[in-house]
């Protein structure tokens, strides 16, 4: 039986790296942008200038501040793991369609995955061609959902899921770091836009960056999972027929590996 993903002892709190990846790195990627903000003496709603007040506070009192930030990192990466999902996790749904149906050149970041998926056969064993738009994502969740009850250790993806995760919280983060330059620049009037624009680009480029990531990891996923089920039908001569249900060949799959 695999370890559970979080793991709590006499020696402290345990995360499975994915886990790790998804919540607590966002957490601590945010307050590492503030303490760098701070100590540039970036102005920062709620947090002044910089870190001189933090320096004078006494020694038991900076390992008190210290110790709360590093616990609230997870909690704050949970948050913002949920927050990406809501408003960016919407876009794999349109990016898997481009990156599978993009063409097969040499400079098509996908066409090694393709090709080592053996994708036409995946298409061919599992739809229609001309039924394949927006179906490929909501199809492999299903499947992923039984193989994680069933085959659990046929499958492993914790890294892939838990990386793409990451890539889309810094995806958002970004995003928000381009929005608090821009109410930056109405809060505080000395800043200018000369000195700003710079901030923004480079807020923009890493977002636009970290969601092409984040398209990519996803779409690797939906191939490993439809692989998988692909292999295990292979293994017992499972036939299919494009248009029935997943349900159906799930029943299948599981009568002829525990019936």
């Amino acid at each position: 039986m695999p370890a559970p993903e979080i793991q709590i002892s006499k020696d402290g709190l345990r995360l499975s790296y994915q886990r790790y990846l998804a919540d607590s790195a966002a957490g601590f990627l945010v307050i590492l942008i503030v303490l760098l903000a701070l100590n540039k003496g970036v102005p920062l709603p709620f947090l002044g200038h910089s870190l001189e007040s933090l320096t004078t506070l006494s020694k038991d009192t900076k390992v008190f501040v210290f110790l709360i930030t590093f616990l609230l990192a997870t909690p704050l990466g949970l948050t913002i793991n949920g927050l990406s999902w809501f408003f960016l996790g919407w876009c794999k749904l349109y990016s898997i369609d481009i990156w599978l149906k993009s063409p097969e050149k040499y400079f098509n970041p996908f066409f090694p995955t393709k090709k080592s998926f053996r994708y036409k056969k995946l298409v061919t064993f599992f739809f229609n061609n001309n039924q394949l738009s927006g179906k490929i994502y909501e199809v492999s969740e299903q499947y992923q959902d039984y193989l994680s009850i069933f085959f659990k250790d046929r499958i492993r993806l914790e890294h892939v899921t838990g990386l793409s995760q990451f890539a889309r919280n810094v995806s958002f983060i970004s995003v928000c770091y381009v929005f608090i330059i821009f109410y930056k620049l109405s809060w505080c009037p000395e800043t200018t836009l000369v000195t700003s624009h710079h901030f923004i680009l480079l807020g923009i480029l890493i977002a636009i960056l970290a969601a092409i990531l984040y398209s990519l990891l996803e779409s690797f996923r939906c191939l490993k999972i439809l692989s998988t089920i692909h292999l295990l039908c292979i293994a017992r001569g499972i036939t299919h027929n494009t248009s029935d249900d997943p349900e159906k060949l799930i029943k299948k799959i599981h009568a002829a590996y525990f019936a």
